[in-house]
């Protein structure tokens, strides 16, 4: 589970395969949304009604399923549909880190509505999102491949110590490229690689199979972070359905900073470093340093990196098209990689 290294030198551009339209992607990822939907109300049972009730709150409010969906989409991609049920244990992992994520950052809207801790209290969402990951791992039991397991395992084990990983870089101006990325990919990344990584086991693949689907699920989660990282500059509360432009307020450093910082003058490289010290308790001071961090090109190039990494998304899967005649979910999964990169929420 090593983090994928930092080039020496920025990424040339890529072009990404476009075998789907944006809008051909979007309608297969929605079918596959529908059984994954099914199966998280299927699962979703306590014998206390108020954890249904907080749990339904934040996993019904909307979101994707790219988790679920990936599941899926790897192990049909491989010949074999993933039992559904299964695929809830992605969105329930999710959810919980949601859950938990919105307590740790103070969060008051999520998916254009009040966060779960706003509505029920931080005690409750806290013991709630680690029902889910409980719920998670008792639907993962059920898959008698040992692999299916650890891989859940090491999953979650690489989650957490990204929550703790951004907690320690808080506020740390001096954050690199390559620490960035070791945040990204425990935070978000990894849950997108065990769920391509999972499906492929669940469908009997080899290990090497299994690998390349790994890597797949771990290139694209990448991606799709930066994507968000660099639309938090230019974005909009309609579009992502929480506030954007506030990574910045909140401490959290991120690519559009760390470019924009290391590619600055070094009298603006000073400035933007004040007003980012200044912003915890004056606000209103960020507004001249997302001027300069987009200004030095910190979105563009936030966006370049991603589309880099979207392509060895792709690279990871090309051994298993077969003289261009893949399958429809592998083709899916290419398409994917390069509509993250188009998305705008």
């Amino acid at each position: 589970m090593a983090t994928p290294e930092v080039p020496q030198h920025p990424p040339a551009p890529q072009e990404l395969l476009a075998p789907l339209s944006n809008q051909e992607v979007k309608e297969r990822v929605l079918a596959l949304a529908q059984p994954a939907d099914q199966a998280l109300t299927a699962n979703l049972t306590s014998h206390v009604p108020f954890i249904e009730e907080v749990s339904g709150y934040i996993i019904f409010s909307g979101g994707k399923r790219l988790r679920p969906v990936l599941f899926l989409l790897a192990s049909r991609a491989l010949g074999r549909m993933a039992e559904p049920r299964h695929a809830a244990i992605f969105e329930y992992l999710h959810a919980a880190t949601l859950l938990h994520d919105d307590v740790v950052d103070d969060a008051g809207l999520r998916r254009g509505r009040p966060a779960a801790r706003v509505k029920y209290g931080n005690d409750a969402v806290i013991l709630v999102g680690d029902f889910l990951f409980s719920k998670s791992y008792s639907l993962s039991v059920e898959v008698p491949d040992l692999r299916f397991v650890r891989a859940l395992t090491d999953c979650t084990t690489h989650m957490a110590e990204g929550q703790v990983l951004e907690l320690i870089h808080t506020d740390d101006l001096e954050l690199g490229h390559q620490g960035y990325l070791r945040v990204i990919v425990a935070k978000t990344a990894v849950l997108l690689a065990a769920a391509c990584q999972m499906g492929a086991i669940q469908a009997g693949a080899s290990d090497e199979t299994v690998r390349a689907f790994y890597d797949y699920g771990m290139e694209l989660g990448v991606a799709f972070q930066m994507v968000d990282d660099a639309l938090d500059y230019v974005g909009s509360e309609h579009e992502f359905g929480k506030p954007v432009g506030h990574d910045l307020e909140e401490g959290k450093i991120t690519l559009p900073f760390i470019h924009a910082r290391d590619h600055a003058s070094p009298e603006m490289r000073a400035r933007l470093l004040e007003l980012a010290r200044r912003g915890r308790q004056e606000p209103q001071v960020l507004t001249e340093a997302k001027e300069i961090i987009r200004a030095q090109g910190g979105v563009e190039a936030t966006v370049a990196w991603a589309n880099f990494h979207a392509a060895r998304a792709q690279a990871a899967l090309k051994p298993l098209l077969d003289g261009g005649q893949a399958n429809p979910d592998l083709l899916t999964m290419l398409g994917l990689a390069s509509y993250v990169i188009t998305r705008r929420a």
